[in-house]
């Protein structure tokens, strides 16, 4: 299985050119199964809605499940998860700071080919006073996840933590296992692990909730399209 964290910038690439349907055929032609989608924007009143989700599906995915942190008459804005599997539920937690850009925490419970898995989608804030708050919140909402089930977790999105020694991931940590890999921002001279990804199993161990997995490796999905398409280079999680 193949699952991939993703900041689309709009959509909009470095190259100036937005579009959707060569983000949709790139994922498609890396056979990619899920993806976690940040800063998908579907305001522009050149585009309909429809459009935009179907080029950024690509007939790859069967679905895209939105999950907006700004509604307006045009459109949203926010974060998406592509699946080839079907949905067994869906939930999106505000966790918003007074004063700062609407944020949420987006979790999609999927029935995979390795079982029930859930992915967790997010993108936090520019501040780190707001990033501190929802960092907190979203260890709380994880550690209450692990707790009442033995879904497997997926967590993935940008994180906006510029700092290199950061200590904002303490608590997260303490959840779930990082896959650490290298520098995803900016695309022409990548020096920020702005993108990030965890997950609840751990295979240098007996891992509780894995059953199902044997093996993972994460890194970032650096190629001449990743280069043009956005100002952030994805990550791929590949599971067996």
């Amino acid at each position: 299985m193949r699952i991939v964290t993703y900041n689309i910038h709009s959509g909009v690439g470095v190259d100036k050119v937005q579009c959707y349907a060569r983000i949709g055929q790139f994922l498609a032609s890396q056979n990619v199964d899920v993806a976690l989608i940040q800063e998908m924007d579907t305001r522009s009143p050149e585009r309909s809605i429809e459009d935009d989700v179907e080029q950024l599906c690509s007939g790859h995915f069967a679905q895209l499940i939105a999950s907006p942190a700004l509604q307006e008459a045009s459109g949203w804005y926010g974060n998406a998860v592509l699946s080839r599997y079907p949905v067994l539920s869906k939930r999106t937690l505000d966790v918003s700071q007074s004063g700062f850009q609407p944020r949420n925490i987006q979790e999609v419970v999927l029935d995979t080919s390795l079982g029930p898995l859930r992915v967790i989608n997010t993108h936090k804030g520019l501040k780190k006073q707001e990033r501190r708050k929802q960092f907190a919140l979203l260890a709380e909402y994880l550690r209450e996840k692990m707790a009442g089930s033995q879904i497997p977790i997926v967590l993935g999105g940008d994180f906006n933590e510029w700092q290199f020694m950061t200590k904002a991931f303490k608590d997260i940590h303490q959840v779930l296992n990082e896959n650490p890999v290298r520098a995803t921002f900016p695309v022409a001279w990548p020096l920020f692990r702005l993108d990030r990804m965890w997950t609840s199993f751990d295979l240098k161990r007996t891992a509780e909730h894995s059953p199902n997995i044997s093996s993972i490796s994460a890194s970032v999905l650096k190629t001449p399209e990743t280069r043009q398409f956005s100002d952030h280079y994805p990550i791929l999680l590949d599971l067996a």
